[in-house]
């Protein structure tokens, strides 16, 4: 399974059209924010061995074919329930920032037929960030691929590739690993980067999702189910 992180262009449009013209506050269904919540734990892994054995209901579920797998439960349900997708002693990862936490900070409406959830934008990027913090970069890759980020970390303006994805990159759609591009597939999938290959206009997929691609909002590689 491939891990995609929605690019800030896709997110940034996808949010006005719950914001009143020329307004910065959101007003969206309920559903549709845990939905947007659900896109930016994508990235987050899940240690699959570890999670069946620290909730072994989930591992019955599974067998029973109600889930496909410890991350698709993590997915759906795990991650608003408290539960972690790996051990708490890992320090090679951050875990997500509790659901409890964002709910907290989260204006909740009921209205005739369901729930809206009202809140500012700075509100929602304030979250935003708290979510992004649990997005594993790439240090080595993230500082190689953007060198003007390896000279700002050495000259001390950030301490980290992490802290610079989270304050700036991901809103500049820097990628904060490295993701192979399936040729065949992804010319398969858009047609049109095919036709721009044969014009001249583009000289392979890898080169097209990375300079245009991701900002659009395509996929890198097919996705299959968790």
């Amino acid at each position: 399974m491939i891990r995609y992180l929605v690019p800030f262009s896709v997110m940034e449009t996808w949010l006005r059209r719950y914001a009143p013209a020329d307004s910065d506050e959101l007003d969206m269904p309920y559903p549709h924010y845990l939905a947007l919540i659900r896109r930016f734990l994508e990235c987050v892994p899940v240690d699959e061995a570890w999670y069946l054995q620290s909730y072994p209901g989930v591992a019955g579920a599974i067998a029973g074919g109600v889930f496909r797998s410890a991350a698709h439960h993590f997915l759906a349900l795990g991650y608003f329930e408290k539960r972690l997708p790996f051990a708490a002693d890992r320090t090679d990862l951050r875990q997500p920032i509790p659901f409890a936490d964002i709910r907290a900070a989260t204006a909740i409406h009921p209205v005739r037929g369901g729930l809206r959830v009202r809140m500012s934008m700075a509100g929602w990027m304030d979250i935003l960030r708290h979510l992004l913090g649990s997005v594993p970069v790439d240090e080595g890759w993230y500082r190689q691929t953007y060198p003007g980020v390896d000279k700002a970390i050495d000259s001390g303006a950030f301490v980290s590739a992490a802290a610079h994805f989270v304050q700036h990159g991901y809103g500049e759609c820097r990628w904060p690993f490295a993701m192979a591009v399936e040729e065949a597939w992804y010319l398969d999938r858009y047609p049109d980067v095919a036709r721009a290959m044969t014009e001249g206009a583009a000289h392979s997929a890898e080169e097209h999702f990375w300079q245009i691609g991701y900002r659009e909002g395509r996929f890198p590689a097919s996705r299959p189910a968790a």
